[in-house]
């Protein structure tokens, strides 16, 4: 009689010695892989070396799944091919007895991937990001640039130290792949603008120089060149969206996706497609904003006209001030006037009783030229006064027409007053409509991301249920055998699987779970369908 104990210790041991070794190989290929991948890109040797250890936390839940299926199907093939296994069922053990040790071996590499996808890797991802910043500012204070504005157009991102007359002065470009600098541009000015098409930056650089290392070099330090200047053309290209989310870790993700929720579940203006709604309702947005803006000018144009006609009112007021001031003079000289004439014939009535005293007295021809004289100022003062009083007369209705014009611009800007705010209030509305699309999108984007976290654990424990059967029936110990076997599962089933249900998923229109999960859900299904036929057999 066969001990189980001894039995699960002898499968799992058989299991380590070929896995061990099937994951060094793979994770030794998929280092390699993305090494030259990188160093093609641009990056130097010294840099590559840093970032090493958290490129093997990022391929090692992609080589686990490979490695383990390799394992069961040669270890089970092996078992098969030596005829231990019909040995051990003719000892009376169920196939279960020779499956159990494994699965439970699949089930503990499927936690310990789903800690790594879950805590690990997004911490491992936030120590990438952080050197890159250091690498940013060490270039920076290197080339004594202090950045006060930075610009992202991915994969690029510029840091401007100053803006004089409209140059950019102390210009630091810096190109990405992967969260690695790849590429380093330095210019004491430039000037940065979008090209006619909108799909494209045209950034002119003046007096610089570039730093990239040489990988045809065997010597590994940056390349380095100089230029007078240059235009470089920079292609716009959608940024990843919300990228701050793979710095996060899976119980993060699942406490933002709760809050949103939450916000969301008391409101009754859900929508189907937020993404093509957010499309529809910026359209609008952005209709309301030109008319807005037009009718902003429009409002403009009638206060300079009221500012204009106030101005024009308060000078006729002047004109008015000023000529009933001139009224009032011009009366007084008429008064001084008519006294004179008064005083002139006073005196020749006292000349008069003085004649017939005895006394001579002046003549009447010089007392009627000095009446007519003051008569003339008097006339003079009149027209003077008359055309003052006309003046005034056409300054009122100078002003009574201003004020009617006044009035009627006024109504023109309550009405487009009136329209700004009812446009205000449609395009708050349609800002709310925007910002539940966006919180259920996030909700969505952020649901997608769980289960990206979730899923490629379960795939450790799949591919061992696909292996075991699959290992009986090939009946070879050929570690060939298996790694084919693998790869052609993995590449050319698994992953295309993953990657149409992440497009899926993206699409907004397909449900999240059967996208991101259908992969592992055909593991499961095939396993199914080979366990049957094995136990049929």
């Amino acid at each position: 009689m066969i001990n189980i104990n001894i039995l699960h210790k002898y499968l799992v041991k058989e299991l380590f010695r070929t896995f061990v070794p099937a994951l060094l190989c793979l994770e030794f290929l998929l280092l390699l892989g993305f090494s030259i991948q990188l160093l093609h890109k641009g990056l130097d040797v010294p840099s590559l070396v840093s970032v090493l250890p958290y490129m093997a936390l990022y391929t090692f839940p992609h080589a686990l799944p490979s490695a383990l299926l390799t394992a069961t199907v040669m270890t089970y093939g092996r078992l098969s091919a030596d005829n231990e296994i019909t040995a051990i069922r003719i000892a009376g053990m169920h196939l279960h007895n020779i499956v159990t040790p494994i699965v439970v071996t699949g089930v503990i590499f499927s936690i310990l991937t789903l800690y790594l996808n879950a805590e690990v890797l997004p911490r491992s991802y936030f120590k990438v990001r952080q050197l890159q910043e250091k690498a940013v500012k060490r270039v920076l204070a290197t080339h004594f640039i202090r950045a006060k504005k930075k610009v992202d157009f991915y994969p690029y991102q510029i840091y401007i130290g100053s803006l004089e007359d409209g140059i950019y002065k102390d210009i630091a470009v810096f190109e990405y792949a992967d969260d690695y600098i790849v590429n380093i541009l330095l210019a004491e000015e430039g000037e940065i603008e979008v090209g006619d098409s909108g799909n494209r930056v045209l950034l002119t650089l003046r007096r610089g120089e570039f730093i990239k290392p040489d990988i045809k070099s065997s010597i590994d330090t940056p390349k380095m060149g100089s230029f007078e200047e240059a235009v470089f053309e920079i292609p716009l290209r959608q940024s990843v969206r919300h990228t701050a989310l793979k710095y996060a870790t899976l119980t993060s993700l699942i406490a933002q996706r709760g809050e949103i929720n939450e916000e969301l579940s008391g409101s009754e203006k859900l929508v189907v497609d937020p993404e093509e709604t957010i499309k529809i309702t910026m359209r609008e947005i952005s209709t309301i904003n030109e008319k807005k803006e037009r009718v902003q000018g429009r409002l403009q144009k009638a206060e300079v006209e009221i500012k204009k006609l106030k101005a024009n009112i308060s000078k006729q007021e002047g004109t008015i001030k000023r000529a009933k001031f001139d009224i009032s003079i011009f009366e007084n000289y008429i008064n001084v006037a008519r006294d004179n004439i008064s005083r002139l014939t006073q005196e020749k009535e006292i000349e008069k009783n003085m004649e017939i005293m005895g006394f001579n007295r002046k003549s009447d021809e010089e007392f009627e030229k000095n009446v007519l004289l003051i008569e003339k100022i008097i006339e003079k003062e009149k027209r003077r006064i008359k055309k003052a009083k006309r003046r005034v007369s056409i300054s009122e209705r100078v002003i009574e027409d201003e004020n009617k014009k006044i009035d009627e611009i006024g109504l023109d800007v309550e009405g487009f007053l009136r329209i700004k705010e009812d446009m205000e209030k449609e395009r708050l509305v349609l800002s709310e409509h925007v910002e539940i699309a966006e919180k259920q999108k996030m909700s969505r984007e952020l649901s997608i991301n769980i289960h990206k976290r979730l899923s490629p654990s379960l795939a450790n424990l799949t591919f061992i249920l696909i292996g075991i059967p699959l290992g009986i029936m090939t009946r070879s110990s050929n570690m060939l055998v298996s790694l084919g076997i693998s790869f052609i599962l993995i590449l050319f089933v698994y992953y295309p699987l993953v990657a149409t249900g992440l497009v899926l998923a993206d699409s907004m229109s397909f449900p999240i779970i059967p996208s991101v999960w259908a992969a592992n859900a055909v593991n499961i299904i095939v396993s199914v369908f080979l366990f049957r036929k094995i136990l049929n057999e």
